[in-house]
């Protein structure tokens, strides 16, 4: 029960990945929920231009997995738009190993887990390990913040997510090294009276669910809460 938390998926991967071969089996079997739209496709769309085999979003997911030495076989990228299937979903979530959320825009994400396809409670108490990236990973927080610079509406806000974490930190991710912006999440820190975890690009940590135990790596500020 571990969950992944990357800024940026391809150069958090490679901080992760000695610790993730510890967890892993070869025979582990992988489902990519790549859901983060920033308006909405279509079925063929999805198929042929978002997440086409071979193309660039593929080989970055994919490709990356492949190098921990799953099985390309193992993969399953879910399609949120293939009407056909989506009653299959809960079970390819449940029998899965491993559950990959990808960056982009959160909103989308969480509308189409929610409401769409209805994914909320297996991915809520998903017993496999998750790896977040960007918007995959603020999302496994049942409440989660956007800063004014990474938000689509440009202004600081609070959203609901998954609720994978009971909230036990917060993090930012995309961080900058910006004395106003560090401010904003030590003030975040103070308010919410918990720690806030700036996770720069090349930065990543991985949070046991189960014992509650947290490894940083790479690029990652704390924020501790301080009394006013």
């Amino acid at each position: 029960m571990y969950s992944v938390l990357l800024s940026d998926y391809e150069k958090g991967m490679k901080l992760v990945a000695k610790d993730l071969k510890k967890l892993i089996k070869t025979n582990y079997k992988v489902v990519i929920i790549a859901w983060t739209f920033p308006t909405e496709i279509d079925n063929d769309t999805f198929n042929n231009e978002w997440f086409k085999k071979g193309e660039r979003r593929y080989n970055k997911y994919v490709g990356l997995l492949i190098n921990l030495g799953l099985k390309e076989e193992n993969i399953t990228i879910l399609n949120c738009y293939d009407k056909d299937n989506i009653s299959q979903f809960k079970k390819i979530v449940d029998d899965s190993d491993i559950l990959v959320l990808t960056g982009g825009n959160p909103e989308m994400l969480y509308s189409k887990v929610v409401q769409e396809t209805e994914l909320l409670y297996n991915i809520k108490h998903y017993k496999g390990i998750i790896i977040g990236a960007s918007a995959g990973a603020e999302l496994q927080l049942k409440r989660y913040f956007i800063t004014a610079k990474n938000n689509y509406y440009k202004y600081f806000a609070f959203y609901d997510g998954f609720g994978v974490l009971e909230d036990p930190f917060y993090f930012d991710v995309h961080s900058i090294n910006n004395k106003n912006y560090l401010n904003k999440l030590q003030k975040i820190a103070n308010e919410q009276g918990k720690k806030v975890y700036a996770i720069y690009n090349d930065g990543a940590m991985i949070y046991n669910r189960k014992t509650r135990d947290l490894k940083i790596l790479g690029n990652v500020s704390t924020f501790l809460p301080k009394e006013s």
